[in-house]
């Protein structure tokens, strides 16, 4: 554990030293539209506070700590983030069964393409995420194993005030892992041993509806994602609300519900606050 601390350390500090002094963004107002975008190539500060219920009484809540760095000409991003948990279990686990500590660092890169176009398909976006196993999943704080998740995210645009950003994501661990509980690399704390390699595709389809006068936005999203080792799928819809707070600073609540597939996780609750920086 030890090693994967000193990983993280390592990351950050080159992250610092080689991406930071590079040409940055401006200073500008954000307006909804930014804040709304799940692509959107902006520095900005994230702060989420996490609650995940499972459908046996375990859960856990989290408070994750984001940072994403966008160069000016908002072609690429940047960002990493850390989570802080509390997991509580309903099994005699010698003591375990209510711990709090860091969970899985998740680190990212994302670049952009625009097409020219302001109605349509306006924009491509690949990315590439990787999840460090700094959380113990015996605790139900992490996945016990590297993830890699490559994806593309697209931007079409229906109307100035409605756009679509559907992604599509093929996630698979290096080792062993817990279960994924259905949504991007959660563990299932109620079964924290690991299951196996991980080989999953994920769907996600935000339609998202903007509100400029009143600064404001209103989100669905259909969230679907099957395993390709064995046979099982989750189904979740997710209902976003937003509004900017100052010219650069949002805050967002997102409620996701299960739907269909398997059921072990089955409602996750987000609130969000991104402080958008130069």
């Amino acid at each position: 554990m030890g090693r994967l601390y000193r990983c993280g350390v390592v990351f950050v500090l080159v992250f610092a030293s080689v991406v930071v002094p590079l040409d940055a963004q401006p200073i500008n107002p954000v307006s909804a539209s930014t804040a709304a975008d799940p692509a959107n190539m902006h520095s900005r500060i994230a702060i989420d506070v996490e609650s995940y219920f499972f459908h046996q009484p375990a859960r856990f809540y989290a408070i994750r700590l984001g940072y994403a760095y966008g160069l000016r000409n908002e072609r690429h991003l940047f960002g990493i983030s850390v989570p802080f948990v509390h997991s509580i279990f309903d099994e005699d686990y010698q003591g375990f069964e209510n711990t709090t500590g860091i969970g899985d660092f998740k680190m990212w890169y994302m670049t952009s393409f625009r097409t020219g176009k302001s109605i349509g398909l306006s924009r491509l976006s690949p990315l590439f995420m990787i999840t460090a196993p700094t959380g113990e999943y015996l605790l139900g704080r992490g996945a016990g194993s590297w993830l890699y998740e490559p994806g593309i995210a697209f931007t079409w645009v229906v109307d100035p005030q409605v756009a679509f950003y559907p992604q599509v994501r093929y996630q698979f661990s290096g080792r062993d892992a817990n279960s994924t509980s259905g949504v991007a690399g959660i563990p299932d704390i109620e079964h924290p041993e690991k299951d196996g390699k991980l080989s999953n595709i994920a769907v996600e389809l935000p339609a998202v509806v903007q509100f400029e006068p009143l600064q404001a936005w209103l989100s669905i999203n259909v969230q679907y994602q099957k395993s390709l080792t064995i046979d099982e799928y989750f189904l979740f819809m997710r209902l976003d609300f937003g509004k900017m707070i100052t010219e650069r600073t949002a805050a967002s609540l997102f409620l996701s519900k299960f739907v269909a597939g398997q059921p072990r996780l089955n409602v996750v609750a987000q609130a969000r606050l991104q402080v958008f920086l130069r």
